[in-house]
């Protein structure tokens, strides 16, 4: 997210389905008095209700919603369609609003809306038709081999369960010779608004008892019902999606109901997980639990009136990134300041803080919404720090007596002597707090 002097603000909710993006957005929305629009690819289809967790009645009420039931699944309608038609309405609702909420799971759209779309070649028809032709006859396991084999960058964040995208993806790269991520754009068209991340966050075995609750209260409201009256058009694109593929296979008799439940439950779990995958390569998002309402809205005012914004990647100027490609750095600046880093790794779910993180100076704020983002990625684990500043917040591990440096997971020890070299009284701190606690409702 690059610094912005624009006065409307898009504030984006993200987050794994069943992660309560609908609550929060409306809270976010009757906070602002603005309205909703929605990202979300399978809640535009007015046949489509129980299957796609869509707002309720009641729900729809208490804040205007855009996008949701304005279309049939009869129709086609792309990523390039959406953008455009959010686009359109964006440009109205600013006239009147200086914030706008989007929420929505479908990472692409939120990408095509606040970043624009790639552009690709176009792929001839005979193309096109051959790749169906194939994905009929061989399945969706030959696209999901294929698209792998030739294009594992684009296979890593696709949704795999999605034939249209590997479809896309095969075609394209059948026509041109070239990866469909070899056509993804470093320069994306300006907007005339900034976009404002938040992403809900959950451990992730909370996260998966939620969804499979919701599948199940999903299946008691009549889910089973509502895929049979869809069933005779199983064929169409909206319709190749969770929740609704596994119940017209029970339809056919390749599962019993039960079994056809359970499989919506497990392979939702891993549409979460991908989801969480496409959140991560992005690192503009600033992870909230559901209840953080008191900081989402301290950081929405930052954003707009202090120029605080958060960075991740390789190439954020932190002079201790280790080598391996599975250590990501973060920042949360205010203003272009550089004063600290987070350092995580995902596969073992271990948080290393590093630079004087809460400096009276500043406010403070950046510094905890760095701890707060490397508590949330810690979870249950130790969560270090290596400061020249010693605050309330952390409690100080002793360097000599006790296991102070030993206890340092072992990739944090590079970083600790090139610490020590950078700052005179360079210090181990750990987090005092415990581990972030959500409720489970």
């Amino acid at each position: 997210m690059q610094p912005s002097n624009h006065k409307k603000h898009l504030i984006v909710i993200g987050g794994p389905t069943a992660s309560g993006k609908t609550a929060f957005a409306i809270r976010l929305a009757r906070h602002f008095d603005t309205a909703i629009v929605s990202a979300d690819s399978r809640q535009f289809y007015r046949e489509m209700n129980i299957g796609t967790a869509k707002p309720t009645e009641g729900e729809l009420a208490q804040a205007p919603h855009y996008l949701i039931n304005s279309l049939s699944i009869e129709e086609e309608y792309s990523v390039g369609d959406f953008e455009r038609n959010a686009l359109q309405l964006l440009e109205r609702l600013f006239r009147e609003k200086d914030v706008v909420i989007l929420a929505g799971g479908s990472g692409l759209y939120i990408k095509a809306l606040c970043e624009g779309l790639d552009e690709f070649p176009e792929v001839p028809l005979e193309i096109r038709n051959a790749v169906e032709e194939e994905y009929r006859n061989k399945g969706l396991a030959f696209l999901q081999e294929e698209v792998a084999r030739l294009d594992p960058d684009y296979y890593r964040d696709v949704d795999r369960q999605n034939p249209h995208r590997l479809i896309r993806a095969l075609a394209v790269y059948r026509a041109s010779g070239r990866p469909f991520s070899g056509f993804r754009k470093e320069n994306k068209p300006p907007r005339p608004f900034t976009p404002i991340y938040l992403q809900l966050h959950w451990p992730r075995q909370k996260l998966y008892r939620r969804i499979n609750r919701r599948v199940e209260q999903m299946a008691t409201a009549g889910l089973a019902e509502e895929a049979r009256t869809l069933f005779p058009r199983r064929e169409l694109t909206a319709l190749q999606t969770i929740g609704y593929q596994e119940l017209f296979d029970h339809f056919e008799g390749k599962y019993s109901r039960e079994e056809a439940i359970g499989l919506i439950q497990r392979n939702t779990r891993r549409y979460a997980k991908r989801q969480l995958t496409w959140y991560r390569r992005d690192g503009h998002w600033k992870l909230l639990r559901p209840d953080d309402w008191e900081l989402a809205l301290k950081y929405i005012e930052a954003v707009r009136t202090e120029g605080i914004q958060i960075r991740q990647g390789k190439a954020v100027g932190c002079p201790f990134i280790a080598a391996d490609e599975d250590t990501v750095a973060i920042q949360i600046l205010k203003n272009e300041e550089k004063p600290s880093f987070l350092l995580y790794k995902e596969k073992k779910q271990e948080a290393l803080l590093q630079g004087p993180f809460l400096q009276p100076a500043t406010g403070d704020l950046a510094g905890k919404l760095l701890i707060h983002q490397a508590a949330l990625l810690a979870g249950e684990r130790q969560l270090y720090a290596f400061s020249p500043i010693d605050n309330e917040v952390f409690q100080k591990v002793c360097l000599i007596e006790g296991r102070g440096r030993e206890a340092l997971p072992g990739w944090m020890e590079p970083h600790w002597r090139d610490f020590r070299r950078q700052y005179a009284g360079a210090k181990i701190l750990k987090l005092e707090m415990p581990a972030p606690q959500l409720g489970d409702p």
